[in-house]
């Protein structure tokens, strides 16, 4: 995927932040992001913690900066992974546009953020993985004896969502996108490659769009990667 320096995407909705949240447990229908860094692993063998760590700050400042520019709303951090939302306050279709858009600008982002480091981190760019899809989801707030209560967002599509991040390793493809967001998609006359996947932990098969690029080197599916399947998978 060619991603521009400018986009001619307009949001319908306002974009403002924070997004108008539910007050109490409520189901609502969003869009689901989940992006892993890759790379990531190489990078902690070869450079010293603190400068990984200085990274991974910049990196998920500018993440966070894109997601609530188009009214996103991240979940959780975890590692070198995190999950965001769209949809608070709008339609199903301008979520699926606002997560596909937002999308887009964190690749660019990267891309950007590589050619400033490039040398300063290593001959191998770093690169990230996304997954969206959407569905309805449960939207509550969750905390343990006395934690701060946190926003939460629970549901089989952030199953399939994380699980569509996954993907994009055995893939090779760095953006997946279910078939019904695809369907959602303003702009989605270049059309992907079409797929029918199995997804793990999940017994039917889900159509999804490749609408990303190969990765630069592509990652053994062995190699060990902390990331958010890993807090779903304990967490039930």
């Amino acid at each position: 995927m060619k991603i521009s320096s400018t986009s001619s995407y307009v949001p319908t909705a306002a974009v403002a932040y924070p997004p108008i949240l539910p007050q109490a447990d409520a189901e609502e229908e969003l869009a689901i992001l989940f992006l892993d860094i890759r790379n990531f692993t190489g990078l902690m063998e070869s450079r010293p913690a603190r400068e990984v760590i200085e990274v991974v700050h910049r990196l998920f400042s500018m993440f966070n900066k894109i997601i609530k520019t188009f009214s996103g709303t991240v979940i959780e951090m975890a590692g070198d992974s995190l999950y965001a939302v769209f949809g608070f306050g709008t339609t199903i279709k301008e979520a699926a546009n606002q997560g596909y858009q937002a999308a887009r600008m964190m690749f660019e982002s990267v891309q950007l953020f590589n050619e400033a480091y490039a040398t300063e981190y290593g001959e191998n760019p770093l690169e990230i993985g996304i997954g969206l899809h959407t569905g309805r989801v449960v939207v509550g707030h969750f905390g343990l004896e006395s934690q701060q209560q946190q926003l939460s967002v629970m549901g089989l599509p952030v199953n399939i969502a994380s699980r569509l991040q996954a993907k994009t390793k055995e893939l090779n493809n760095d953006l997946i996108v279910s078939e019904e967001t695809y369907g959602l998609l303003r702009d989605n006359t270049s059309i992907g490659e079409k797929r029918t996947v199995s997804l793990p932990g999940l017994s039917s098969r889900h159509q999804v769009r490749l609408l990303g690029k190969p990765y630069y080197r592509n990652i053994p599916l062995e190699q060990p990667d902390f990331d958010l399947d890993y807090v779903l998978a304990i967490s039930g």
